[in-house]
């Protein structure tokens, strides 16, 4: 018996309608699904309650009902476990979802008949150093970011790859961004598109204040060392996948790196790379 885990996002499934639908055709098809303890409650299924911990550890895949930013918060979570994850798109745009709610259980059924594929997409792991004090274990899909406050001053960076000093920045963040973030953030702030299985990683001025600061793309084995330096003592803040954020002031150095851990994501839908930047880049 499959265990299936489903992660939704509360405010897109609305009553958690399509959360009881999917737990409903999972029972039909003799697999025991798996909801965490808040969700379960919530449901009116605690029969199927798990602890987080144990939702990603023990899950034979896990489905992400929301949008892009739902499976980036289960991607980091279940990375160190390795637990694949299908993603079913409540939202309006998704690059990292398989199908549509409305074909949710078509994408189940073609997991559960081993009619799919596996991407493993990388990761970057980041630390943050200011003097004595380190925060470790930053892990990101999408993208490490550092930005500046709304109200404050443009920021400057020493941008440093593998210890070789690259430029000085004066801008109002810089994007550090894996191919799987290329099209997010990134990509509004005028960096490249990278395909989803390259290995290398972007680094994007946001809104650059010197004509001749661009993006640019080195390899995926390389490290980066952004040296932060605030005109004044004023707040900036650094992001991991737009989610989990620290805000900092003075001088800090942010180191960053791929990542050990990957995330593994299910598709089932046989469009291409291109085909998928093209659908929803048209939208």
């Amino acid at each position: 018996m499959q265990k299936v885990g489903l992660i939704p996002n509360v405010e897109k499934d609305k009553e958690l309608a399509v959360t009881k639908r999917l737990v409903r055709h999972l029972l039909l098809k003799g697999c025991l699904p798996q909801l965490s303890e808040k969700t379960a409650q919530l449901a009116g299924l605690e029969l199927y309650a798990r602890k987080e911990e144990e939702l990603y550890r023990y899950s034979d895949f896990l489905i992400s009902l929301g949008g892009d930013g739902t499976l980036l918060g289960v991607g980091r979570k279940t990375a160190r476990y390795q637990t694949p994850i299908l993603g079913i798109n409540l939202g309006t745009l998704g690059f990292l979802t398989a199908e549509e709610k409305n074909r949710a259980e078509y994408a189940i059924d073609n997991v559960l008949h081993g009619d799919y594929k596996l991407e493993k997409r990388m990761m970057l792991e980041g630390c943050i150093a200011s003097g004595m004090e380190r925060t470790e274990g930053i892990l990101a899909l999408n993208d490490i970011c550092i930005t500046r406050g709304l109200l404050y001053k443009i920021l400057e960076f020493n941008v440093f790859v593998n210890d070789e000093f690259v430029d000085t920045l004066r801008a109002d963040g810089v994007i550090i961004c894996t191919p799987t973030g290329s099209t997010a953030y990134n990509l509004s702030a005028g960096g490249p598109v990278l395909k989803s299985d390259a290995q290398i990683i972007a680094i994007t001025p946001i809104s650059p204040h010197t004509l001749t600061s661009r993006s640019i793309v080195i390899s995926a084995d390389d490290a980066v060392t952004v040296e932060v330096n605030p005109r004044e003592d004023t707040a900036f803040t650094i992001s991991a996948d737009g989610q989990d954020a620290w805000t900092l002031t003075g001088k800090n150095v942010v180191r960053v790196r791929r990542a050990k851990e990957c995330t593994t994501i299910i598709k089932t839908n046989p469009q291409s790379f291109y085909d998928v930047l093209r659908q929803k880049l048209s939208r």
